[in-house]
């Protein structure tokens, strides 16, 4: 009896304790004018609300080098039962970490890393993004929209060169505009910065002087001086992750967009839940709701003709289908 009075005091004491789960997450970059992460960081607060646990947000600047000991730290601590962590550049840095705390629970989300058993990572299908830019490109390349030329050129702007770009990214795009034309010709340029808007304005301008009268900017800050060449000449850009049109809507036609911060919401509650399946990995895509398009934005409707706006719609369906595949 006296063992039973002893147990039940000790699950009272549990309980009045509460239950108490806590996630860090590591912003590769600043979240100050990124607006994947400023979608990241909402979504997580939301997360943080809903199930209610502590969330601490590290921003770790724009020194890549800062980012991999800023894992470690986080997670040397042992104060976190989840370390979070973006990009395709840091798959290897969370391998590391994970292999030197295997007790340390670490989710990598815009990227994809090894599968060891303490690491969840999810990708998103960036090729269904760039294909979805590409065929619009090629549509307005092709077609007699007031700042599109006779040459079937189109431009992409990428902030660097990395795997995710050559490998998937850059070939999607270029499929997507081959799809409407296989005579497009596309003009790449990679500025080797995130942030540097006079490389951007330098290299569109570069493009645009070539014949280009559409440009995606995949370049972070540095893909503001693309806007700035683009509205100069009087031709166009495509924006990538989150709705920015509003900014110079005569130039700005479109945005592929980016829901991430659906994407790490749901990680943040399956993990808090004790559902994320670590040791394995995801990749979401137009099909999961991570992928979009600004179909509905006034904008995009004033300034698209409806017919370029219908063949979007059919693309983005046929790819949500699976009938098209990005990479072929």
């Amino acid at each position: 009896m006296r063992k039973i009075s002893f147990l039940l005091l000790c699950l009272v004491l549990i309980a009045s304790m509460g239950f108490s789960y806590s996630v860090a997450i590591m912003i590769t970059g600043e979240i100050g004018g990124n607006p994947i992460y400023e979608m990241m960081v909402n979504g997580a607060k939301e997360a943080a609300k809903e199930a209610g646990f502590d969330l601490k947000v590290v921003e770790g600047g724009y020194n890549t080098a800062k980012w991999e000991p800023n894992v470690i730290s986080l997670a040397a601590t042992g104060q976190y039962d989840l370390v979070v962590t973006f990009t395709e550049g840091m798959p290897k840095s969370v391998e590391k970490v994970a292999k030197m705390f295997p007790n340390q629970k670490l989710a990598l989300l815009d990227g994809l890393a090894e599968n060891l058993p303490n690491i969840f990572s999810l990708g998103f299908k960036d090729e269904e993004m760039s294909y979805l830019a590409g065929a619009f490109a090629g549509m307005v390349t092709t077609s007699d929209m007031p700042g599109a030329n006779k040459d079937l050129k189109v431009g992409l702007l990428a902030g660097d060169i990395y795997p995710a770009m050559t490998d998937r990214m850059k070939p999607a795009y270029e499929n997507g505009a081959k799809s409407i034309n296989k005579d497009i010709e596309l003009i790449f340029s990679a500025a080797g910065s995130w942030s540097d808007p006079n490389k951007g304005e330098d290299l569109s301008e570069a493009q645009l002087g070539q014949g280009v009268d559409i440009i995606l900017t995949i370049a972070g800050g540095t893909g503001m001086g693309a806007i700035e060449a683009a509205s100069n000449s009087g031709n166009y850009i495509i924006g990538v992750d989150s709705n920015y049109i509003s900014m110079a809507p005569e130039t700005i036609l479109a945005c592929t967009l980016k829901n991430a911060d659906i994407a790490i919401k749901d990680v943040l509650i399956r993990a808090f839940n004790g559902n994320l399946p670590f040791g394995t990995s995801e990749r979401w895509g137009i099909k999961e709701g991570a992928i979009g398009f600004t179909f509905d934005d006034p904008n995009y409707i004033k300034n698209v003709p409806e017919d370029i706006r219908e063949k979007m719609l059919g693309v983005f369906n046929s790819l949500k289908d699976g009938e098209i595949n990005p990479s072929d």
